[in-house]
């Protein structure tokens, strides 16, 4: 995932400098200029980047107060001035660095990889502290065997469920769906994969090329066809199998 970047400069050719720069570092996406502190304060606010790439001196609003006007979590910041005077106070509001214009490619560089660097390790940080305090809970408050707990990343969020709540899985493009009570999660992964995790589960058999099922979400297996059956489910799907896996099918739901 690529980290939101903000350009924030009164100088256009200064802007366009940066975007030129910052275009060239495949793990950043600007995501907006400014021309003065107050668009950046409104920009920030509104668009929540990662790194914004900060000007001192600006009309009406410099940088320093564009910092104290925005909520924390604060974006990492790398100060970008013609003036060296300001470099301690920038260091005292954790700026990730200072750079003096003119400056190198390779110092603007070096720059970026430092504040790459921080936001991945707090991203992390994060998503270890998501994980652990889910790790004990469940939706209902109760605590989730690790057997049977499923760590999910879902659009930039961590999602922890029970095994034993998933009905069945749909394998889609390149991705599957994981069906819980009356939603599912759709991940990037093959369910290849989602097997090879849930092998060890007795409840769980893969019936089709495209389903994972779990069987205490079964009702019955009906006939459709003289060479054809289907699963109906306890939630009312019906999800086909295998001609292939009939047999199995058979035994595993007799077992």
């Amino acid at each position: 995932m690529k980290i939101k970047c903000l350009i924030v400069d009164d100088e256009k050719s200064a802007r366009d400098g940066l975007h030129l720069l910052c275009s060239e570092n495949a793990q950043l996406d600007v995501v907006g200029m400014c021309k003065n502190g107050v668009e950046a304060i409104d920009e920030i606010n509104a668009l929540k980047p990662q790194l914004v790439l900060l000007d001192v001196q600006m009309p009406g609003v410099n940088g320093f107060e564009v910092i104290a006007s925005i909520p924390e979590p604060k974006p990492k910041i790398i100060f970008i001035t013609a003036h060296d005077q300001f470099a301690i106070k920038a260091f005292e509001v954790n700026a990730i660095d200072y750079l003096l214009k003119p400056f190198s490619d390779e110092r603007f560089e070096q720059a970026i990889h430092k504040a790459i660097q921080q936001i991945n390790l707090n991203q992390q940080q994060t998503l270890d502290g998501l994980i652990n305090r889910n790790l004990t809970a469940s939706d209902n408050g109760l605590k989730i065997n690790e057997e049977d707990r499923l760590v999910l990343k879902v659009d930039g969020s961590i999602k922890i469920i029970s095994k034993s709540e998933i009905r069945f899985i749909e394998a889609y493009d390149y991705y599957i769906k994981i069906y819980v009570k009356d939603r599912y999660f759709m991940i990037r992964e093959s369910l290849k994969n989602m097997e090879t995790s849930l092998g060890h589960l007795k409840d769980f058999m893969r019936i089709h090329k495209s389903y994972i099922v779990n069987k205490h979400y079964v009702s019955q297996l009906v006939r459709t066809s003289p060479t054809e059956h289907d699963l109906i489910l306890t939630t009312n799907d019906q999800i086909k199998v295998s001609r292939s896996k009939i047999n199995e099918v058979k035994d595993w739901l007799s077992a």
